[in-house]
């Protein structure tokens, strides 16, 4: 008997101490719908140019807008958080798409043309898919009642694709002493129709590794606003760029350092407990990388390296997200 009533106080000593311990423990979800504006850049740089500046090349993949759905998965221990983020763009139209392009920077002379913009095309922008995930991890501290501070490190996937359609382009006609027009010369330029066409198609794949910290203000009667400033010192971007019409693909290999800043800035409602709303915004943005450009032919399955050009990437969007969490314990 004496062995029962010790086999049963130490399981009761140690429920409680384990239930105590449940206390220092959080974990909720937070489904999430948002909308994105902004564009995707695309870029073709001449390793060797003959003129001032290196850019061939400039395609603009429009975000105008892009409507989201996903879904926060958030855990700690004590002061030590991590977060778990997926999302998913839902596919449709997105604004233009378009395409410029500087020929004469191939030229020691172009007649006087050197910097003109040679080409141009617009056409209609189609989101096939926005997919991203990643995970953040950090320590929260509490400065009196009212204010948190979340420094954080993270890691954040996106693999996103367009597909350019319909749309015209203009572009210059040759010159004698060699060189382009103008593409808005009206008297020396060719215009071709794309209606009915898929014209181009475009994937990149990110990996960002960011660094910073959110802040956290506590408000009268259940409310909060938030602020939040992270850089990436490292970004990875493989780009592939389908020209449909001309039957040539292309992919940019890039990494950028201390490339991309994101802020954010919203607010929260806690209904109960366990229930709160929260609406946030955000800007990103991502300067110009270059990096290393392969080509092939679409009939071709491995590409070569280019020895002429090397390719680069940019973006910038704000960012709007309505989300429900809901504390599980």
């Amino acid at each position: 008997m004496k062995k029962i009533i010790l086999s049963l106080t130490f399981i009761f000593f140690a429920f409680s101490s384990f239930a105590v311990s449940l206390e220092d423990f959080s974990l909720s979800v937070e489904p999430l719908f948002g909308m994105k504006w902004g564009q995707v850049d695309e870029y073709v740089f001449l390793k060797e140019s003959k003129q001032s500046s290196d850019k061939l090349s400039e395609l603009n993949w429009e975000i105008k807008p892009e409507l989201y759905y996903g879904l926060k998965i958030r855990g700690g221990w004590k002061g030590f958080f991590e977060e778990s983020h997926f999302t998913a763009g839902i596919p449709m139209k997105s604004g233009q798409m378009l395409d410029s392009d500087w020929q004469n920077i191939q030229y020691t002379s172009a007649n006087g043309g050197n910097t003109l913009q040679t080409n141009y095309s617009e056409s209609d922008n189609y989101l096939d898919y926005d997919i991203s995930f990643g995970f953040k991890g950090g320590y929260e501290f509490q400065i009196r009642e009212i204010f948190k501070i979340k420094p954080a490190i993270a890691f954040e996937y996106q693999n996103i694709k367009f597909t350019g359609k319909n749309g015209t382009g203009w572009y210059g006609n040759s010159k004698s002493g060699g060189g382009y027009y103008a593409y808005d010369d009206t008297e020396n330029q060719n215009i071709r129709d794309f209606s009915g066409k898929e014209v181009v198609k475009y994937q990149r794949i990110t990996d960002y590794l960011w660094m910073g910290s959110d802040f956290v203000v506590k408000l009268p009667m259940g409310f909060s606003v938030n602020t939040g400033f992270f850089l990436a010192p490292y970004v990875y971007a493989i780009s592939y760029d389908n020209h449909l019409l001309t039957k040539k693909d292309y992919a940019d290999k890039t990494i950028g350092f201390f490339a991309a800043f994101k802020w954010t800035l919203g607010a929260s409602y806690n209904i109960n407990e366990r229930h709160s709303i929260s609406l946030n915004a955000s800007y990103f943005y991502m300067r110009v990388i270059s990096g290393d450009n392969y080509e092939k032919d679409s009939s071709q399955k491995s590409y070569s390296s280019s020895t002429l050009v090397d390719g680069g990437a940019g973006a910038k969007y704000f960012d709007l997200t309505l989300s429900y969490k809901f504390k599980i314990f």
